[in-house]
């Protein structure tokens, strides 16, 4: 089988879980016998002597991974100015890219990954060569940045078809060579006014996300939930006994640094902690970003008089992140946002770590499977109660880190994760070829016929249709 993975990210340049476990499932996949290419953006690569960026064709581990996207910051533009040219030709470059793509390595399965940044405008067109097409939503880009029906996509190509980009005096001549542009861009089966997006399935990574999304009119015709898994070998550790009471209780932060992710309110509890017992506590942060939320925490532990307590790691390879783990005894995880199923608190446990959290979106899912502590988002007080419990009594960290341990063996693993996905996979095959033998058109809702790109010659048109 053959599978085209599309993620706006890719390792080694990534931010996040999201694209982390991407790489894991395009790797386990291509370990299990299946052909895997990966579509990515340029994002990380480097500047050419001229200031752009080229795309790079590599081959990690057997995964064939093109980088070939722009990635985009949508914000409405006035159409008349010149970024809006610029912006319709880079799209129409991505465009024209999946098509080629689509025809030279003719995938069975179009998986789509994170979109959050890249052009939505490639979403209808698995559906017009008739290529099932999955979704893994780990967060809630499709709700932002493409709406219930795609009205929040932002494409400036219909300025040109309809003449209103430009000097008035020449918009008549715009307007007429735009409509010949548009009729050849739609014989290469590329979409130009309507970006249905009609998935044949949708993963969603935690119960939380996929009421997110049916709360914002985003409903599809099949889904399903499939916890998001963790390598146990790679992270596994078998929980250490309570430590003494005269070691301190090592902390750690571990994830990306920004308002909504919540460094601050740890740093602010370690600040509550009662000054004989902050002696017995460090916290460590893995993670960097040049801002001036990281500047202003800084400034915080400063100025709270812990620099003596905390120490910064900086940015940490993903590579590294089991050591890290193994050697704190406790997670915090004080994220506010609405996190799909956090990778770094299934790791952490693992590794043996107790994990604490504020359970935001489907953080929770995990804190209630596994009975971990609570405290409310933004309370530092809160949190310096329940820290100051922990530094008090070793047991109960062991206590919380050994029911973590155990339902993240049980319910998170990797294995676990992969077998329902290589089902899920399975069956859209099968239901494909099913439909290819009995001629059925009920799900097509676009007619192939001659597309012509580099290699291979074939087309569609196409018909603007509901949201599925």
């Amino acid at each position: 089988m053959k599978i085209l993975i599309v993620s706006n990210l890719y390792p080694p340049y990534y931010r996040g879980g999201y694209e982390v476990r991407c790489a894991q499932v395009a790797d386990a996949l291509h370990q299990s016998g299946y052909d895997v290419c990966v579509l990515t953006s340029v994002h990380g690569l480097p500047l050419s002597t001229f200031g752009n960026i080229q795309p790079r064709n590599e081959e990690m581990g057997g995964v064939r991974v093109y980088r070939w996207l722009n990635q985009y910051a949508y914000e409405p533009q006035p159409v008349r100015r010149p970024w809006t040219l610029f912006q319709a030709k880079r799209e129409l470059w991505d465009a024209r890219q999946f098509v080629k793509i689509l025809a030279n390595f003719q995938p069975d399965i179009v998986n789509w990954w994170n979109m959050n940044g890249l052009s939505k405008t490639l979403l209808p067109l698995p559906h017009s060569w008739g290529i099932p097409d999955v979704h893994w939503i780990e967060g809630p880009w499709m709700i932002h940045e493409y709406g219930r029906d795609g009205e929040k996509i932002v494409t400036s190509w219909a300025n040109f078809w309809d003449g209103t980009w430009g000097p008035r005096i020449c918009r008549p001549f715009f307007r007429l060579a735009g409509r010949r542009v548009e009729k050849r861009i739609q014989r290469k089966g590329i979409p130009t006014r309507a970006f249905p997006n009609q998935p044949r399935h949708v993963c969603f990574v935690s119960a939380y996300l996929r009421t997110l999304y049916r709360e914002a009119g985003l409903e599809f015709r099949s889904s399903e939930v499939i916890y998001g898994g963790v390598p146990t070998a790679q992270f596994y550790e078998p929980v250490r006994g309570p430590r003494d009471l005269s070691e301190p209780l090592r902390l750690l932060y571990a994830g990306q640094i920004s308002p909504d992710r919540g460094l601050h309110t740890v740093v602010d509890a370690i600040g509550h902690v009662a000054p004989s017992l902050r002696s017995r506590l460090t916290l460590t942060i893995a993670g960097h970003n040049a801002s001036t939320y990281f500047m202003d925490i800084k400034a915080r532990v400063q100025a709270l008089g812990l620099t003596d307590r905390m120490s910064f790691l900086g940015k940490v390879p993903h590579e590294w992140m089991p050591r890290i783990y193994k050697q704190h005894d406790v997670l915090v995880f004080p994220s506010t946002r609405p996190e799909g199923l956090p990778l770094t608190m299934i790791e952490a446990m693992l590794a043996g770590c107790a994990v604490l959290t504020t359970g935001s979106g489907g953080a929770m899912e995990i804190a209630a499977l596994a009975d971990l502590p609570l405290f409310p988002k933004d309370d530092p007080t809160a949190l310096s109660r329940l820290l100051t419990q922990l530094v008090n009594d070793r047991s109960e960290v062991s206590r919380i880190a050994s029911r973590g341990q155990e339902v993240a063996l049980r319910e998170f693993s990797f294995d676990r994760m992969m077998e329902r996905w290589t089902t899920t996979l399975r069956r859209l095959h099968e239901n494909k070829a099913a439909l290819h033998s009995s001629g059925s058109s009920d799900d097509l809702h676009y007619r192939k016929s001659a597309i012509r790109t580099d290699h291979t010659t074939c087309s569609a048109t196409t018909q603007a249709g509901p949201h599925g």
